[in-house]
């Protein structure tokens, strides 16, 4: 039996969270990263993280090549592809949010906050303050906090909670509870990986399209978006889906649609 995007999603993303995180050896690869979100000081992790590379490249006065290069090729052949389908922090957003409750949206203006982390927190205070100074990113990141911080302290038995720590987990809280209240809030407002990407990947080889004939205005597309992509707009534009910065190829509107009226020109991402 044949599975459904959904589903096969969900099987890349679990795969792709363990494999990321199976480095149990502890065999030095941090020096290489991939455009997504998972902590290189994790005792478990294989690849280092783009943010803290990008920080220690900018400290020290130069380009940080590695990360650049990854991010510019991987937008330009899949797009935000692996934000949707291997970033394991998204995919933890992906679960907190099937949690029943309210759930709210985000106004749109707000999605413009990852890039301000991205030119702040990661490029202007690693470049003047460097990258150990409190106020860079991964001093704050919820991933980091995660992966990081409280294993830890669980490892370490410590629960004191205070001062720069108190800091990290209250914004790791904020970010778990919005994750239940609204689909991949980190994504769109903090994620500076997700701002480089956006820029990056908005002419990818992977292309999402509607066919205009076969869409009949249901708005299915629109209410199932997770990153609350005007998917249905694309009808009268023209534009290819993933063309909006904000979306992360999840497919989920080209599953939700029963006319089949989106599709992608990927030979294994069919239905």
């Amino acid at each position: 039996m044949k599975l459904s995007l959904g589903a096969r999603r969900r099987i890349v993303q679990a795969v792709s969270a363990i494999a990321l995180n199976s480095n149990f050896g502890r065999f030095a690869t941090e020096g290489f990263c991939i455009p997504v979100m998972n902590c290189e000081a994790c005792a478990a992790a294989w690849l280092g993280c783009p943010i803290g590379l990008m920080g220690g490249r900018i400290g020290f006065r130069a380009f940080p090549l590695m990360v650049v290069a990854s991010v510019v090729v991987s937008g330009l052949l899949f797009g935000r592809f692996l934000c949707g389908w291997v970033c394991p922090m998204g995919f933890l957003q992906d679960l907190l949010h099937r949690i029943p409750g309210p759930k709210i949206r985000l106004p749109r203006f707000l999605t413009f906050g990852k890039y301000a982390f991205l030119a702040i927190s990661v490029v202007a205070v690693a470049w003047f303050l460097g990258k150990e100074s409190g106020l860079f990113y991964c001093k704050i990141c919820p991933t980091a906090s995660l992966q990081v911080v409280i294993p830890t302290m669980i490892a370490d038995g410590d629960w004191q909670v205070a001062g720069a720590r108190a800091l990290r987990l209250g914004i790791l809280a904020v970010v778990l509870v919005l994750a239940v209240l609204n689909h991949r809030a980190f994504c769109k407002v903090m994620c500076p990986v997700g701002a480089m990407t956006a820029l990056a990947g908005r002419r990818s080889l992977l292309a999402v399209r509607m066919n205009a004939d076969k869409c009949l205005r249901c708005k299915a597309c629109d209410r199932a978006c997770p990153m609350d992509v005007k998917v249905e707009a694309c009808k009268d534009t023209g534009r290819r889906i993933n063309g909006d910065p904000e979306c992360v190829e999840c497919l989920t509107c080209e599953s939700v649609c029963t006319k089949q009226a989106i599709h992608n020109n990927s030979r294994i991402l069919k239905r």
